[in-house]
């Protein structure tokens, strides 16, 4: 094994620990967004269905729930970056086996 792969896969190791932190941010986020329409129900009552955008009953909930809805937005971007910055690595990776192999 050469050094650039060897350098290469501690970079893949680096990232899947990055990508596996971010999966559990947005798994937090998650959670922290449902206990936000949970506290808006007990302070306003049940909501009559899922919350939806087009829906102008829920604009109410959706506006106390928008700083937490952002958030979760932003680690599940967050997730899929590091999920496709690990592929890329994991192709390199790849490349510089097959390069040392032939």
């Amino acid at each position: 094994m050469s050094i650039e792969q060897i350098s290469q896969l501690v970079t893949v190791g680096q990232i899947a620990l990055e990508q596996w932190r971010a999966q559990e941010a947005a798994a937090n986020a998650q959670h922290a967004y449902h206990l936000a329409i949970q506290q808006y129900e007990r302070r306003h009552g049940q909501l009559a269905a899922r919350l939806r955008k087009d829906n102008p009953e829920h604009a109410a909930a959706l506006e106390f729930t928008a700083p937490k809805y952002r958030e979760l937005q932003k680690a599940k971007r967050r997730v899929y970056t590091v999920k496709v910055r690990l592929a890329k690595a994991c192709a390199k990776l790849a490349r510089l086996a097959a390069e040392r192999a032939s």
